[in-house]
C-alpha cells in the first residue's frame, strides 16, 4: 500500500487540476453564451437573404441576366474550406471536423483535384503533418466570429470561382445544435443554383424593381459574406460548447479521483496507525516481561 504522505500529495495535485479545469469550464461557458447568441442571431438574416437571392435567381432564370456564379461547370477542381479551432482541450471537436474533411477530400479526389483552405491552427497542423499542400491558411482567428475574416474568405471564394480556377466550393464546419450536439456539416457555397422545379413554379410571380440583375449584383456579395460569417459563428459556438463539455467531464473525473484517493489515504493512514499501536503494545509487553 502506498505511503499516506505520497497519497496526500496526489490528492493536492488532482485538486489543483480540478480547480484549473473548473475555471476553464466557467470561462468557456461564458464564451459559449456569447457566441451562441451570435450564431442564433445570424440565422434569420441568413435564411431571409438566401430566400431573397433564390427568388431573384428564379426571376432571372429566363435569360434576363447571367452571372459566372450561377454557371455549373464539369467539376474538375474543388476548393474546400475546413473550419477548426486554434486550440485544443475541446474533446472531439477538432478531430471530428478534420476527419470529415479528410474523408471529403479523399472522396472528391476520385474524380477531381482538390484545393484546401484551413481556418484554425489545428486544421493547418493536421494537414501539414500529412504533407498536404494548402491553398491558404488562417490562424489566430480569435474567440468569436470575425466579420473581416468572413469578408476575406468570401472574396477568395468569389475570385477563384469567377475566374474558373475552381468549379465548386464547399465549406466543412461544425454546426451548433445544442451544448451537447454539434454535428459536422458540409455546405456547398458555389455554384449558386435554384432547383428547376422551383424555377418553373416561381417564374413570373415576382416583378423586380430595379432589375433582377441589379438586385442580384448587390445581394450576392452580402450573401457570400454572410454565409462565411454564419459558418464562423456556428463553428465558434460549437467549439466553446465542446470545451465546456470536455472541461466539465475533466472536473467531474478529478472529483471522482479525489474521492478514491481519499478513501485510499484513510485506509493507508489507518493501517499505519494500527501498525504503530501494535508496535507500542508489543514494546510495552516486552518491557514488562523483562522487568
Amino acid at each position: 500500500m502506498a505511503n499516506p504522505r505520497e497519497i496526500h500529495r496526489r490528492i493536492r495535485a488532482v485538486n489543483n487540476t480540478r480547480q484549473i479545469t473548473r475555471a476553464m469550464e466557467l470561462v468557456a461557458r461564458t464564451k459559449m453564451y456569447r457566441t451562441q447568441q451570435q450564431a442564433r442571431a445570424a440565422r434569420p438574416y441568413s435564411e431571409t437573404l438566401t430566400e431573397l437571392l433564390r427568388r431573384v435567381v428564379q426571376g432571372g432564370a429566363d435569360g434576363e441576366f447571367e452571372s459566372p456564379l450561377l454557371k455549373k461547370r464539369p467539376v474538375r477542381r474543388i476548393l474546400m474550406m475546413c473550419f477548426s479551432a486554434d486550440r485544443g482541450l475541446c474533446g472531439g471537436y477538432n478531430s471530428n471536423v478534420l476527419k470529415r474533411a479528410e474523408r471529403e477530400m479523399n472522396a472528391a479526389m476520385q474524380g477531381a483535384e482538390v484545393d484546401l483552405i484551413t481556418v484554425g491552427r489545428r486544421g493547418r497542423d493536421y494537414f501539414r503533418w500529412r504533407d498536404i499542400d494548402l491553398f491558404d491558411e488562417f490562424i489566430n482567428i480569435g474567440e468569436e466570429a470575425d466579420l473581416g475574416l468572413a469578408r476575406t474568405l468570401g472574396r477568395t471564394a468569389t475570385r477563384e470561382y469567377s475566374a474558373e480556377r475552381v468549379d465548386e466550393i464547399r465549406l466543412i464546419y461544425t454546426h451548433f445544435a445544442s451544448v451537447f450536439s454539434h454535428p459536422v456539416e458540409v455546405f456547398r457555397l458555389l455554384p449558386l443554383a435554384a432547383p428547376a422545379a422551383e424555377r418553373e413554379r416561381a417564374s413570373g410571380l415576382y416583378l423586380h424593381e430595379p432589375s433582377a440583375e441589379t438586385i442580384f449584383t448587390r445581394i450576392l456579395p452580402r450573401f457570400i459574406e454572410n454565409s462565411m460569417f454564419r459558418v464562423l459563428s456556428e463553428a465558434k459556438a460549437a467549439e466553446h460548447a465542446a470545451r465546456v463539455t470536455a472541461m466539465k467531464s475533466a472536473t467531474d473525473n478529478a472529483g471522482d479521483l479525489i474521492e478514491d484517493l481519499t478513501r485510499e489515504y484513510n485506509r493507508a493512514r489507518q493501517t499505519v496507525i494500527t501498525r504503530e499501536i501494535s508496535e507500542i503494545a508489543s514494546g510495552a509487553e516486552s518491557l514488562a516481561q523483562s522487568r
